[in-house]
């Protein structure tokens, strides 16, 4: 009973889902019927565009309905969303409104579904619509920092001092990326790179500029400016122990026989280093460097004189050497390249035998390696030859194998003929192919006394070759051989049988000379070697105050290598300005000889520090010309020959106040021109920027002996304005004062160039003088330089009268700077004791006490002492 009840549930049950569910079919049937009735008449999505600043959006593609049909539109929104927009029907188009301006910062796009309504209030299909906020360049870039300061060493060149930072809040990259930094003012020497990161474009200097101030902006991607910011670059000073005030280079007069002053301005900036416990020691070296100069060095041989009597085998213009190739100057120099030779005229030297008494030989020759395969080949520097019918060698000095080789063969009447005896010596030594100059002595006493001298120094053979070098060859006397007398030969050998020279040198010789009966003492032999031109050790320093040696000053025996130590920098700045050099040779050899200075503090046995070697150059110049008389020729022409004197001399002056003519005739009125004013000038940084007058203090009188002023003379023919050292054109500048046409006006020319003024024309002392008060001398950057010496001199050609020198030296005051101290003394290996001075012969040692230097040592800056 109870299972048919359940059935019968079960079977109610069936029958009510399946009148459900044909309910439902029924239902959806009809609907669907009714929309098939209607139109779809909006699109499954739209796409708009807005702008920050507008509130129309522009809809892709356009909501096109019919208003018989459609009388709204409705935007259908999801829960939490905001949608600004409206929608409203018009003219059969859905318009598309934001009821605000948008802000693409805060929302870039919109999504949402609209649907069109029937008038009769249905809904049609729903559509999906897409915004997009179209972004304005309405913010400017902004850095992250207000403002930005660093420091950098002075003297450095960085990849990055630092870099700066701006950001924008426009939402597009075009308006809010950051693409470009400037830095406004262009005077500055940095460069910034569109990554914000700042360089220096050159080393910055303390002195010039101890900070830096630079504007800097940044854009965005479509070039819109940021606000400008402020960048600190501060410079640290980097202070580098050294000589400071040493000159680039240094002139100096051939000819003139006087000594000049190297370091006149030199000053040691310590960079406040001190010894933790005293006893600080500077070494300073000063070399004079003349290996490239003529033959080493210029030497002076007139004033030799020896007891014996040279004959000069290779004289200058002689008959037999005229075919010679050679340089012409002082010196001759010689060249000879293997197949050429002279034999020596026998009324020079008539067939003299060369074995049977002392000689010395004495030659200057350069001779280079040539590289021959062949090392049996000999070059013939002198040789002296059988005349006629056989080739035999008596005597012979010549090149082999890079070996200075000497034969002296004995004859048959000196003895034995089975007698072994030394004939030939042969010197390993590398002057011989080294392509320098080298001055040769060979002294023969006798066959078992031979010695070699090589610039003066006697050669002495070390332990290790004392029996090999030089390597001593026996041989036989030479055989009988009557009737056949010798001929001497210079850079070859005489070949009689082939009656030609063979054996030729190949290289230059400037000199061979031979001293017969005797030899040449080592006084000769040095005074032969002996450089003209050497450095001047500074005299000692005298103090009373103190009873220390702190102070010492060497010299080597060429005087090429001057050595100071001292224990204080005022001392060693004393006498670092107290070396000169001179060169006494009467026609010296024009060029550059190179000057290096090389300085190394040491605390005690602690530590030691060196210096950066400093190099400058002597430049020895060509003589003055002298200036010439008036012989009846119009001043025209006088001033057209002396534009060209002048213009080369301008450079030339003598280091002296007044000079006065000698060579005058006695019966005529001697006239001198004097030249007075102030000797020094200190000016501020601000004057020199502006520009100074330099000689506007000065007076010119023409002056007779015998009469007094001599109104008839009260003029001038030329004045020149030496300046030292020479304008650097970027910044210094000479100019004329007022009226460019000033001396236009008279008969006076005036070349303004980079080593100073020239004036040229025959015009009254007056008219020249208007023009050199009017020379004004500025100076951009005068933090460059301690003083500018300007050196005037005039000249009277009609009256017989040179010149007359004055010296002017400008002095810049710089404004006291604040000194960084150093905290330690940077370590280095210590030096051995004697290293500074060097292992040289020393010749003379100076001791003197420290202590303050008298008024006259200040001449040595013109008299104008520096302070630093």
């Amino acid at each position: 009973m109870i299972v048919q009840n359940q059935l019968g549930c079960i079977y109610l049950m069936v029958m009510l889902f399946s009148m459900l569910a044909a309910g439902v079919v029924t239902s959806s049937e009809n609907e669907d019927e009714y929309l098939t009735q209607k139109d779809i008449i909006l699109e499954k999505s739209y796409h708009g565009l807005i702008r920050e600043n507008e509130t129309l959006v522009e809809i892709t593609p356009l909501i096109k309905v019919d208003e018989e049909k459609i009388c709204n539109f409705h935007i259908l929104k999801k829960p939490y969303h905001e949608i600004p927009f409206e929608i409203e029907l018009s003219n059969n188009l859905g318009i598309l409104k934001a009821r605000r301006t948008l802000n693409c910062e805060k929302r870039k796009s919109y999504h949402f579904e609209i649907v069109a309504i029937y008038c009769d209030g249905t809904p049609s299909n729903t559509a999906n619509v897409h915004i997009t906020v179209i972004d304005i360049n309405e913010y400017a870039p902004t850095f992250l920092e207000p403002s930005y300061v660093t420091e950098v060493d002075e003297g450095r060149l960085y990849n990055e001092i630092l870099r700066v930072e701006a950001s924008d809040k426009d939402c597009t990259p075009l308006f809010g990326d950051v693409c470009k930094y400037e830095i406004l003012n262009n005077d500055e020497p940095f460069s910034i790179d569109n990554e914000g990161s700042i360089k220096n474009t050159e080393p910055l200097s303390h002195k010039a500029s101890h900070n830096h101030i630079l504007s800097v902006v940044a854009y965005d991607c479509a070039m819109k400016e940021s606000a400008a910011i402020m960048v600190s670059i501060k410079v640290r000073r980097v202070c580098e122990t050294k000589f400071l005030g040493m000159p680039e280079r240094i002139d100096y007069t051939s000819g003139s026989t006087e000594s000049v002053q190297l370091f006149p301005n030199a000053h040691l900036d310590l960079c406040d280093i001190s010894c933790k416990n005293g006893g600080l020691a500077i070494h300073a070296s000063i070399a004079l460097k003349t290996k490239h100069i003529s033959f080493g060095c210029d030497r002076d041989i007139t004033n030799c004189t020896s007891s014996q009597k040279m004959k000069d085998l290779l004289p200058h213009g002689a008959e037999w050497t005229k075919e010679l190739s050679y340089d012409e100057g002082s010196e001759p120099i010689f060249h000879f390249d293997g197949s050429t030779g002279v034999v020596v005229p026998n009324t020079v030297i008539d067939h003299y035998d060369f074995s049977t008494r002392a000689f010395s030989i004495l030659t200057m020759f350069r001779h280079s390696s040539q590289g021959v395969a062949n090392k049996h080949v000999k070059e013939h520097i002198v040789c002296s030859a059988d005349d006629h019918k056989m080739n035999r060698h008596h005597m012979a000095l010549f090149v082999r194998n890079c070996r200075l080789i000497f034969l002296l063969r004995k004859n048959f009447n000196e003895g034995d003929l089975n007698i072994f005896s030394p004939a030939e010596w042969r010197w390993k030594i590398p002057e011989v192919c080294d392509n320098e100059w080298h001055h040769y002595v060979l002294n023969v006493e006798d066959t078992a006394k031979v010695s070699l001298f090589i610039d003066g120094v006697r050669f002495e053979n070390s332990i290790e070759d004392h029996h090999s070098n030089p390597e001593v060859i026996d041989d036989w006397p030479l055989h009988a051989a009557h009737g056949v007398n010798t001929s001497l030969a210079i850079g070859a050998c005489y070949q009689s049988l082939e009656n030609r020279l063979k054996h030729g040198f190949n290289g230059d010789i400037s000199e061979v000379k031979v001293a017969l009966n005797g030899i040449l003492t080592n006084e000769d032999i040095k005074c032969g070697t002996t450089c003209a031109e050497h450095l001047l050790s500074p005299k000692p320093i005298k103090n009373k105050n103190s009873d220390s040696l702190n102070v010492q000053i060497q010299a080597n025996i060429q005087m090429s290598e001057i050595y100071i130590e001292g224990q204080t920098k005022h001392d060693v700045e004393q006498l670092m300005r107290k070396i000169q050099y001179i060169n006494i040779k009467h026609n010296p050899t024009v060029g550059r000889r190179n000057i290096e200075v090389r300085t190394t503090l040491t605390c005690g046995n602690e530590s030691s520090l060196r210096l950066p070697p400093i190099e400058t150059y002597i430049m020895v110049n060509e003589p003055i010309a002298p200036l010439g008389i008036d012989n009846g020729v119009g001043s025209a022409s006088v001033n057209e020959n002396m534009n060209a004197s002048l213009e080369v001399n301008i450079k030339k002056f003598k280091p002296i106040l007044q000079l006065e003519t000698s060579d005058q005739d006695p019966q005529m009125d001697s006239t001198k021109i004097s030249i007075s004013g102030t000797s020094n000038m200190l000016v501020s940084y601000q004057e020199i920027k502006l520009g100074v007058h330099i000689l506007d203090k000065i007076y010119i009188d023409s002056l007779s002996k015998n009469s007094g002023k001599d109104e008839r003379k009260n003029h001038l023919d030329s004045c020149s304005v030496v300046v030292f050292p020479s304008l650097n054109p970027d910044h210094e500048d000479i100019q004329i004062d007022g009226d460019e046409s000033l001396s236009s006006t008279m008969d006076i020319k005036t070349n303004i160039n980079k080593d100073g003024v020239e004036m040229i024309g025959k015009d009254t002392i007056q008219n020249y003088l208007n023009v050199l008060r009017s020379l004004v001398y500025s100076n951009k950057k005068p933090a460059y330089y301690l003083n500018r010496v300007f050196k005037l001199s005039c000249a009277q050609l009609s009256s017989q009268y040179k010149s007359a020198e004055y010296t002017l030296t400008l002095t810049v005051l710089h404004p006291k700077q604040t000194l960084f101290k150093s905290a330690n003394l940077p370590t280095s290996s210590a030096l051995s004791n004697g290293n500074a001075l060097g292992n040289t012969n020393t010749e003379t040692t100076y001791h003197q006490k420290s202590g303050s230097i008298s008024d006259n040592d200040n001449q040595a800056t013109g008299g104008c002492s520096l302070q630093t």
